[in-house]
């Protein structure tokens, strides 16, 4: 019984510190399926992302497009639907400077952090953000 109980010790210990300490999106509003885009920041589409606080949206990809931030020179990528409803005609973010607007609600969200920054609802959620890869003047968006 002691080496039964010890083996369930040990392998639980293994699991709590193999996981992966990656924090998953629950947004009951956005359900995401994968796709990979590349990009090459030379071309004259992408001058804006070129500099620090430039930003541009990519259709095509994502659920309503993806919209694409640079943040001192790291290339942030957001979901262009808006997080806290569900997809529909008006919930496509627009770029507003630093920040992105829900044209359905009015919400607005930080490009920089994806968080939400006028809205006082009882739960809420942060822009949904896509992975990137920056090497060169190539980015590759992924999820």
């Amino acid at each position: 019984m002691k080496k039964y109980c010890l083996f369930l010790l040990l392998a639980f210990l293994i699991n709590f510190f193999s996981c992966s300490k990656e924090n998953y999106n629950t947004n009951p509003y956005l359900e995401t399926f994968p796709f990979e885009k590349n990009i090459n920041l030379n071309l004259p589409l992408y001058d804006n992302l070129r500099f620090s606080g430039g930003s541009i949206i990519i259709n095509n990809i994502g659920i309503k497009g993806v919209i694409l931030f640079n943040l001192n020179d790291q290339i942030m990528a957001w979901e262009a639907s808006c997080p806290n409803q569900y997809p529909s005609d008006c919930s496509k973010m627009e770029i507003e400077g630093l920040q992105s607007e829900c044209k359905c609600n009015g919400y607005k969200y930080s490009l920089a952090t994806g968080q939400i920054l006028n809205a006082n609802l009882e739960k809420s959620y942060p822009m949904l953000s896509y992975r990137t890869l920056r090497s060169g003047s190539s980015v590759k968006i992924y999820n």
